[in-house]
């Protein structure tokens, strides 16, 4: 489990940090497009690796979710607001799978939603 949690964080979440930064947390003058592109590009292939490991699993370790399942549906429900998880069913899949739960956390835009009061 923490080499997906490491996985999610460092090669998933890092490039959604880079799309924001340079979307919308950076002043205007400070944002670079080139940075978008590479972000983008940086997300897409590991999702993809991430897209055939979790070809016929439910979890991403074990038989039962996991914190593991939480934080990375969490970290695609991001990428889908920040539009990179398109073309990848799977992992869609599994992220709706994971919000459909019972007790599931509220979605990202809920979450950001919800600071923003």
């Amino acid at each position: 489990m923490i080499r997906w949690l490491l996985f999610t964080t460092t090669e998933l979440e890092q490039p959604l940090w880079r799309i924001a930064r340079h979307t919308s947390l950076y002043p205007e003058n400070k944002r670079l497009p080139g940075e978008l592109a590479l972000a983008r590009d940086d997300f897409a292939a590991m999702a993809k690796v991430l897209e055939v490991y979790m070809s016929g699993r439910k979890f991403v370790v074990g038989n039962s979710a996991t914190v593991g399942d939480f934080v990375l549906a969490y970290t695609l429900d991001w990428a889908k607001l920040a539009n990179v998880l398109d073309g990848l069913p799977r992992l869609e899949a599994y992220m709706e799978e994971m919000y459909a739960r019972p007790h599931a956390p509220m979605r990202i835009k809920a979450a950001f939603a919800s600071i923003r009061r």
